[in-house]
């Protein structure tokens, strides 16, 4: 099976990113693939817990939360990292504010995934 990065750059409400990011991942996973996300700059922002975005939330694109989507990756195997910079820069306290699973992690964990990865789709 084949190994699939993804890079995923988008916050949670300014974009589709996420939302295309985790049904390639949920395919890739139901397929038997291994799969990693590093989330970058805004991106950083797509798996953290309790977010709401009102009156879009209980229908369409955000049925479920961002967050609650890769909780299911994680519980499927997948690996989430998000960029300790980013986390920094926009004020996320990652052991309070990102559930159980999703990893902090830098830059050379982004150049791991790029190296190791049969494929790396960036969103």
């Amino acid at each position: 099976m084949a190994y699939i990065g993804f890079l995923l750059t988008g916050g949670p409400f300014d974009s589709e990113r996420w939302r295309t990011a985790y049904e390639l991942g949920r395919a890739a996973l139901d397929k038997g693939h291994e799969v990693s996300y590093f989330h970058y700059l805004d991106g950083a922002l797509v798996p953290v817990a309790d977010q709401t975005l009102p009156g879009c939330s209980d229908s369409g694109l955000y049925d479920e939360m961002p967050t609650e989507k890769f909780q299911e990756l994680i519980a499927d195997g997948a690996e989430v990292i998000c960029c300790g910079l980013c986390v920094d820069a926009r004020g996320i306290d990652a052991p309070a504010d990102y559930p159980e699973g999703v990893e902090v992690g830098l830059l050379p964990d982004l150049a791991d995934i790029i190296g190791e990865a049969d494929r790396v789709v960036s969103l």
